[in-house]
């Protein structure tokens, strides 16, 4: 198994626990709230495993160099894989571990809605978007979307801080 594979799989797994944690605690569900400042975690999970992974491929070259587009192209790969294998377990957690999470969200919603002056039907229309969006099938395609987003903008930094030429570039130069 590749090395980029192995990172992106540590970060899937990672991110499903995460998700099982906030649910099983409660905080996917009657303290969603509060729940959704620990969303955030998952970024600092993300960018430190993408850390480890940029760095781990760069250390199995045989000169232990690598150029910044090498290393932003490992996040992104690496990114990716996760990506497509979350959505399967969005897909999984939304649909038969988490069913409800659209209702928890509205009722978290709702009252921002209400304190906005929206009509009544205007809050049924939003209401029905909100559903949409929030969905297994959503879900699941919109989560690879957004992890290779946030992982291309993490792995341009990574690879900026983590490139390293390679020894016979640096007595070339």
């Amino acid at each position: 198994m590749s090395t980029k594979f192995t990172y992106a799989l540590i970060l899937t797994v990672c991110g499903a626990l995460l998700n099982l944690l906030l649910y099983f605690t409660g905080f996917q569900t009657e303290k969603l709230a509060t729940g959704q400042y620990f969303q955030w975690l998952s970024f600092v999970m993300m960018f430190a495993i993408l850390w480890l992974g940029i760095k781990a491929v760069r250390d199995e070259a045989p000169e232990k160099g690598m150029s910044y587009g090498r290393g932003v192209g490992t996040g992104t790969l690496i990114s990716l894989y996760s990506g497509l294998m979350s959505s399967v377990y969005s897909f999984i957690h939304f649909k038969f571990v988490n069913p409800e999470f659209a209702d928890y969200q509205l009722a978290l919603i709702r009252p921002e809605w209400e304190a906005a002056g929206m009509g009544e039907a205007q809050m049924d229309q939003a209401e029905k978007m909100t559903r949409a969006m929030m969905g297994p099938v959503a879900q699941a395609i919109w989560g690879p979307i957004l992890v290779v987003i946030f992982g291309l903008i993490m792995s341009l930094i990574i690879a900026a801080i983590l490139k390293r030429p390679a020894p016979d570039q640096v007595k070339a130069v």
